[in-house]
């Protein structure tokens, strides 16, 4: 145990003796880190009990929902486990909002809306993460990421004070997250990276928005994970994989699907991703990528048609096979199977395979290196493609290892916004891991370079100067919520 008899009892006072725990047996499967101990709050009341001790001990203090992803802390650091705040308060159908504690995974909340006709934005971490931190996903070309759909927020600071943030500050109603009153959504979920749970202290009630699901209350499956699947594809629901022969020509198809308002999910896959939604296991999904990358003319992306009337589907079928014969779209054939076409529906609403997704072929202990930019795909082409060929010509110098895919993205509220992604895992060769840090570096660079998505995995003291001086900013942040440095801020929470 990490800390002193006396401290723990004051802990142990707040949560309870079987709440708490300090012993070195159990912390590891915590985390790896020397933590002080894990406890266990019930609600805000003593969230903000624990917070408030720790600035009083001066003792930093982390928060995982989850546990997704775990990272490196200081010793003696108190870790809140959520487990305990698991409710899902409200689900106001009217408003189309839905009140959730941390612990609520957006598969819980999911399938409980869907039981009413409704939906959610679920991050493409999947859907076995928290229901309520910010993100991109799936689903994001018909309800946006989580960033847009927080709405009224209860929040617990570094420093022990609660405040109820948008709406909830003035009207006691989650419906807006940006007023009437306080609008912090920007210092809670914006910064660094943006973990909703983390950073600046811990939001322990939040409201979701919801949206219309055109789809059944719940997917009839046959067969046991992995190898399980849909009985059929509800009515008026379509899933299609198209490839073209250009990047150009994806994004103008995307761009224009996006602005006809036709579809309820597109999703940029490329071939390796595409293979572990539609393989049970590692040794098929080796076999799937070799047979889909002779099938595919070039880059391409899923799309889930699901339309709320046959006339409906109908016409967004018509419009959908006139923009795809514009840009050179081709459609796999694997995928127009029914069965296969089931698997991809289903993952793709309910987001549940997309560890296999990227982390497919990584080694026990790899580390993926990578970088994300958010903003107009058109734009981006250039860029994103110099990038995506620096990472070939390491694979081909045996410098990265060849993982069957160069980059994915996907579009965000009809094309509004979009956002690409690049992972590369080191090979064995003994310079892989500085050439993989170097691409990364490099390209992160030409982002700030040429304006575009301002690189998490850079300095702020790089960042900072060419984004309206955010390092000043965000220290002044710190210094007004988080005075005591008690919050540890974990690099990605997910879950």
């Amino acid at each position: 145990m990490f800390l002193s008899p006396e401290v723990y009892k004051k802990f142990e006072d707040i949560v309870g003796e079987e709440n708490i725990c300090g012993d070195l047996a159990i912390m590891p499967s915590y985390h790896s880190g020397q933590i002080g101990a894990v406890v266990l709050p019930k609600d805000t009341e003593q969230v903000q009990a624990i917070v408030k001790l720790c600035n009083r001990l001066n003792i930093q203090f982390t928060v995982m929902s989850t546990g997704f992803i775990r990272a490196a802390m200081p010793q003696g650091c108190i870790y809140l486990d959520m487990r305990r705040m698991n409710k899902i308060i409200e689900i106001n159908e009217k408003d189309m909002y839905a009140v959730v504690e941390p612990y609520v995974t957006s598969a819980e909340l999911q399938a409980e809306l869907m039981k009413r006709g409704l939906n959610c934005s679920i991050k493409g971490s999947g859907a076995q993460c928290t229901a309520i931190i910010r993100g991109h996903g799936h689903m994001d070309l018909s309800t946006g990421g989580d960033d847009r759909n927080q709405l009224g927020m209860e929040w617990v600071t570094p420093a022990g004070d609660v405040l109820k943030l948008g709406a909830l500050g003035s009207t006691h109603e989650w419906f807006c997250g940006d007023g009437p009153g306080p609008s912090l959504r920007g210092v809670i979920s914006g910064r660094g990276s943006g973990d909703a749970l983390a950073e600046g202290g811990v939001i322990t009630k939040a409201a979701m928005k919801l949206y219309h699901w055109p789809g059944p209350a719940a997917f009839e499956l046959e067969g046991q994970s992995p190898n399980y699947n849909l009985k059929e594809i509800p009515p008026n629901f379509m899933v299609r994989y198209y490839s073209f022969p250009s990047v150009p020509q994806m994004y103008e198809a995307e761009l224009k699907i996006g602005e006809s308002e036709i579809m309820f999910a597109l999703m940029g896959f490329n071939v390796a991703m595409l293979s572990a939604n539609i393989s049970p296991n590692m040794e098929m999904e080796l076999e799937v990528i070799e047979k889909l990358n002779k099938e595919v003319q070039g880059p391409g992306f899923y799309v889930i048609v699901a339309a709320n009337s046959p006339e409906e589907f109908e016409y967004d079928q018509k419009v959908l096979d006139k923009i795809i014969s514009d840009t050179g779209g081709k459609s796999l054939a694997m995928v127009e199977d029914p069965k296969v076409g089931a698997l991809v529906l289903i993952h793709g609403v309910r987001i549940s395979v997309s560890i296999r997704e990227t982390f497919r072929l990584r080694p026990v202990g790899g580390k993926a290196y990578g970088f994300q930019i958010m903003g107009q795909r058109d734009v981006n082409i250039k860029w994103i493609d110099e990038a995506a060929n620096r990472k070939k010509e390491l694979i081909k110098k045996g410098l990265g290892a060849d993982d069957g895919g160069v980059y994915f993205g996907w579009s965000v509220e009809n094309s509004h916004l979009g956002k690409t992604e690049i992972f590369f895992d080191p090979s064995p060769h003994p310079e892989s891991l500085d050439a993989i840090i170097d691409w990364q570096q490099t390209t992160a660079r030409k982002a700030l370079e040429d304006h575009l998505n301002p690189p998490t995995h850079l300095p702020l003291s790089v960042v900072g100067p060419e984004v309206s001086n955010y390092h000043i900013w965000s220290k002044k942040l710190d210094e007004a919520f988080n005075p005591n440095g008690t919050t540890v801020v974990l690099p990605s929470l997910m879950g």
